[in-house]
Parts: C-alpha cells; sequence; structure tokens
C-alpha cells in the first residue's frame, strides 16, 4: 500500500479535511491547519490514499489536540475503512489516540471491530487496537473475542492485512474455538495460529493444532479445518484419538 502523507502541510494533497457539525445546517467543511484548534464537537476527517482503491473515514464526539503536538484525543471513535468505495470494516471504542506524526489511530476501552466479507460479518472484541497507516494493518496484543455465525473464538492477539486484491487476511495468536453442532455433538479447536483468508471458508491452524469433539481427538502440525461444513480438509504429522 502506498503511503499517506500525514505532513503538516499535506493535508490538502492527501484529501483530509475536517467537518464540524452545525445544528443549523449541514456539515460545515474547513480545512485543517496544526494550530487552527484545541477542541472541536463532532470532527470527521475523510482520508483518500493515492493511487490505491482504498479510503478511510474517522469521526468521534469531540476532539481535543495536544498543544503544540500532532496528536488528537479522541472520545467515542468510529474508523471505517473503504475499497473501490465499498465498506471493508468498522471500529469504535470509548476512546482513541490519533497521532498523526507517526501515522497511526490507536482505539481503546471496549473495542469492537467488525469485518465485512461475502455477504458475512466477523465481530471481534478487545480492549486495545492499532491501526497503521503506513502498513494498512489492523492489530492488537490484547486477548480478542471473535464470534460470527458459525464458531467462537478467543485468542491473544490478531493482525488483519489485505492482499494485492482487497481480500481481508486475519491472523489470530493463540487461539481457542468452539462450534456448536446440529447434533449435539460440539468441537473445541486450539492452535498457535490461525490463518484465515476472507475468499476462502477454511481457517489454517499452525501449530499444537487440536480438534476435538465427542468422539475422537486430532492432534497435528497443521489443520485446514473448513468452519461451514465442519469438516478437516487436511492435516500435517496428524494422530487420531478417541476422546
Amino acid at each position: 500500500m502506498k503511503r499517506a502523507s500525514f505532513l503538516p502541510f499535506g493535508f490538502i494533497f492527501i484529501g483530509l479535511y475536517l467537518f464540524i457539525y452545525d445544528p443549523n445546517s449541514s456539515f460545515k467543511e474547513q480545512e485543517i491547519k496544526q494550530t487552527q484548534f484545541f477542541s472541536v464537537i463532532k470532527p470527521i476527517w475523510k482520508i483518500q490514499i493515492q493511487n490505491t482503491k482504498d479510503s478511510y473515514e474517522l469521526n468521534s464526539l469531540k476532539a481535543l489536540q495536544e498543544e503544540n503536538k500532532e496528536v488528537f484525543l479522541l472520545d467515542e471513535p468510529i474508523f471505517k475503512t473503504y475499497r473501490d468505495n465499498k465498506s471493508k470494516s468498522s471500529a469504535s471504542s470509548v476512546s482513541a489516540v490519533f497521532d498523526l506524526g507517526n501515522e497511526l489511530l490507536i482505539m481503546t476501552n471496549n473495542v469492537h471491530l467488525t469485518i465485512s466479507e461475502k455477504n458475512e460479518k466477523i465481530d471481534l472484541f478487545t480492549k486495545k487496537l492499532n491501526f497503521d497507516f503506513k502498513k494498512g494493518s489492523i492489530t492488537s496484543k490484547n486477548e480478542i473475542e471473535l464470534k460470527n455465525s458459525f464458531l467462537k473464538l478467543e485468542g491473544k492477539g490478531f493482525e488483519l492485512n489485505q492482499d494485492k486484491n482487497g481480500q481481508s487476511e486475519l491472523t489470530l495468536t493463540k487461539v481457542y474455538f468452539t462450534q456448536d453442532n446440529d447434533t449435539g455433538n460440539n468441537l473445541f479447536g486450539k492452535a498457535d495460529l490461525i490463518f484465515y483468508k476472507s475468499s476462502s471458508d477454511i481457517f489454517t491452524m499452525i501449530g499444537s493444532a487440536q480438534i476435538k469433539d465427542e468422539f475422537s481427538v486430532i492432534n497435528a502440525e497443521e489443520i485446514e479445518f473448513n468452519f461451514k461444513t465442519k469438516n478437516i480438509v487436511s492435516s500435517k504429522k496428524s494422530k487420531i484419538t478417541k476422546s
């Protein structure tokens, strides 16, 4: 991903604007200048990355700028990512730090990230989330909880990137998951890493991978698991035992 310019006088160049809420009219557009304000109610930043199909939107109830710094403290921020003007993900939290100098957004307290792909929705919850504008990645090293319509998962961190075609690539660390079965035979799984690509229905489980049900346990170096069909697609160096 091409790097976005966040230099103090680069805002017009990358198309970054601040909108201030006016209760008597529509949003009022004003160009951001580094010393223009200290506190603003209901700001919105719109960021278009040059020579890419990616754009972002960030808004909050209030933004407080630290004096003589390229840092904004945000209350109840909402951050959205887009590809070809289509929503890819959105995140909300109680507070955030928008660091223009280091090109980072750090969201904290009750963070809720929603990833939308192929008419599917993944909800991820954590205490802290980092968005790196240089890399275009979303990461967390805190405990996470992930849910979709097929399973529930807990882990010790994640990283979300996208490939050149705009497909989301999610890597989860130290993962445990459960999956209900219509027959009552619930599945349990764990792995050091789980890699998931949005264009697929398959989890690649790597390192101390295990899937367990009422009847058997499979331990392997690597397992490819279809979380929709609840079937193991393949495994490496695997061993199956009875539960």
